[in-house]
């Protein structure tokens, strides 16, 4: 056997070996083209668990576990949960549109989560409003250190491909924003909304139905996560229009895009 033989097989060992990333979105458009990237590059074993299709594969250079969580919290608890039991993932990445709450985000900009909130969780009087009773948290922390990942992807994108993502969808130069976001059972959509949710989390970016059901199972089971959103809308009277439009039109090329560079960068690391 030669020397390149011998360091291809050794290659592929390793890669056999590393426990997967788990990939998850709510909603097929929020995949992009992963799977179809996945299937052209090593092909595709897809498991049936729970009525979820986990599809198993690598993609660009990294084994992981695509899916979708379905919408609202506990469609997304129990599917990371899997996620985690049955398919032993090393850490866990979600992708997705959500509503802009901070004053700074606009629609087409990008949000990383440096913490999660359910915004709609009270258990007052009993526990603090937004504390998940018994944990003695309100707040979980994205993983530092895939959060940075993920935030240099979406930095790559807008310095490569911002202008033009712009000019195609008619949207704004697209800016990349740290912080909380919110989430909650419930598709906000209607300016009291927005202002009740900004006058009790001020330091809210983006609001959505899913994260941080994700962030609490991920922190309960020492599993890193972490959560990038587009911004589809503001969450106002006018989200439903705009949701609809930009999920079908833009949120597929944009997770492409970000998904694409942020497992470039970590198969070569």
């Amino acid at each position: 056997m030669s020397a390149a033989s011998q360091g291809h097989d050794a290659a592929l060992a390793a890669s056999s070996s590393k426990r997967p990333l788990g990939i998850l979105a709510a909603l097929p458009q929020e995949l992009g083209d992963l799977i179809e990237a996945m299937r052209a590059e090593s092909g595709v074993r897809t498991v049936t668990h729970g009525r979820r299709d986990y599809h198993v594969g690598t993609v660009h250079g990294a084994p992981c576990v695509v899916t979708l969580a379905r919408v609202g919290k506990v469609a997304a608890a129990a599917t990371v949960s899997a996620l985690i039991h049955a398919f032993d993932v090393e850490s866990v990445v979600f992708t997705g549109v959500a509503g802009g709450v901070g004053a700074e985000v606009r629609v087409g900009d990008i949000v990383v989560a440096n913490a999660l909130l359910q915004h709609d969780l009270d258990a007052s009087p009993l526990f603090p409003r937004f504390e998940v009773p018994l944990l003695g948290m309100s707040r979980f922390t994205a993983d530092a250190t895939l959060a940075a990942q993920l935030a240099a992807a979406c930095e790559r994108f807008v310095a490569e491909e911002g202008a033009a993502s712009a000019a195609r969808f008619g949207t704004m130069r697209p800016r990349v924003h740290r912080g909380l976001i919110i989430s909650g059972d419930q598709f906000v959509a209607s300016a009291a909304g927005v202002k009740a949710l900004r006058e009790a989390l001020p330091d809210a970016l983006a609001v959505e139905m899913e994260g941080a059901a994700i962030a609490q199972v991920c922190h309960e089971y020492g599993v890193p996560c972490a959560v990038v959103r587009t911004i589809s809308d503001t969450a106002d009277d006018h989200a439903p229009a705009s949701f609809v439009s930009f999920l079908t039109e833009i949120a597929g090329a944009y997770s492409n895009a970000i998904l694409t560079r942020f497992l470039v960068a970590r198969s070569a690391g």
